[in-house]
C-alpha cells in the first residue's frame, strides 16, 4: 500500500498538472510547425476572406481605433513586426510572414475565462491557430469600473482598456517584470499596456491593466503580429474580482 505521503505527491501532481491544463499550457508548442501540428484539436470555423475564427465567439468590431496608439515603442515603425534579441527567438512565426500575419486580436473580458481568439490574413491564414486562449485582465483600482469604456481607458485605473487599439510594437520582455515575456504592446508610454506571458493565469481579473496569457499564446501573438496592421479588440462585461 503507498505510503500516505506518497498519495500526498500524488494529489500534489494531478492539482499541478490540471492547474497547467486550464491555463492552456498544457501541450508546449515552441515552433510554427508545433501549433500547425496539434491545433486539429481546437474547434474553428472559416472566415471571410480566407482567414479563420473561432465561430461566434467575437463581437463586431467598431470602425475607429483609439488614438492613444499612435505613439509607439521605440525603434519600431507601422508595418513592422517583432525583433527578438538575445535568448527569444521568432520561431513560432509562420513562413509566409509578412504577407501572412494577425489581423485582429479579440479579448472578450468576460470571466470566467476572458478568451483570447485571433484572426489572420493572408495565404497562410488558414493555417493559423485561433484559441480561444484564456487570460488574465486588469483588475481595476478602487473607485474605478473596468466595464465602463472612459473609465478603463483613464491612466492608473488598472483596468485593461476597452475598445481598438493597433498594435505600437514590441518588447522582449517587460521592464518592471522581467518573467513577463514575448510582449506585444497595445498601449506604449504612458499607460504601457501590452499582452505577455506569464506563469500565474487566475480566473479572476488581477492585473495592473495588461492581458496575461500563457507562455505559447503570448509567443504566437508576438511572432505574428504587425505594427498598426494587427488590431486589438478589447471588449465583453469585465467583473471586479
Amino acid at each position: 500500500m503507498p505510503s500516505r505521503g506518497s498519495r500526498d505527491r500524488k494529489g500534489l501532481w494531478g492539482v499541478l498538472i490540471a492547474l497547467v491544463l486550464s491555463t492552456g499550457c498544457g501541450l508546449r508548442r515552441n515552433t510554427w510547425q508545433d501549433w500547425v501540428d496539434t491545433d486539429a484539436s481546437v474547434s474553428l470555423t472559416p472566415a471571410s476572406g480566407g482567414g479563420r475564427t473561432v465561430g461566434g465567439a467575437v463581437a463586431t468590431i467598431e470602425a475607429s481605433a483609439d488614438p492613444h496608439a499612435a505613439r509607439l515603442a521605440p525603434d519600431y515603425a507601422l508595418g513592422e513586426g517583432a525583433r527578438a534579441g538575445f535568448g527569444f527567438d521568432l520561431d513560432m512565426r509562420n513562413p509566409d510572414f509578412p504577407t501572412t500575419f494577425i489581423r485582429t486580436v479579440h479579448i472578450d473580458l468576460t470571466g470566467p475565462e476572458h478568451p483570447v481568439t485571433l484572426e489572420w490574413e493572408g495565404p497562410l491564414a488558414a493555417l493559423g491557430p485561433v484559441g480561444p486562449f484564456g487570460s488574465t485582465p486588469g483588475r481595476g483600482g478602487q473607485g474605478f469600473d473596468c466595464d465602463d469604456v472612459e473609465a478603463s481607458n483613464t491612466s492608473g485605473s488598472l483596468c485593461t482598456p476597452k475598445g481598438v487599439f493597433p498594435v505600437a510594437g514590441f518588447s522582449d520582455r517587460l521592464q518592471s517584470v522581467p518573467t513577463c515575456l514575448y510582449a506585444t504592446w497595445i498601449l506604449h508610454a504612458p499607460r504601457f499596456i501590452a499582452m505577455h506571458s506569464h506563469s500565474y493565469l487566475p480566473r479572476s481579473a488581477l492585473s495592473h491593466g495588461c492581458v496575461r496569457l500563457p507562455y505559447p499564446a503570448a509567443k504566437l501573438i508576438h511572432n505574428n503580429s504587425k505594427v498598426g496592421d494587427t488590431l486589438v479588440h478589447i471588449f465583453g462585461n469585465w467583473e471586479a474580482p
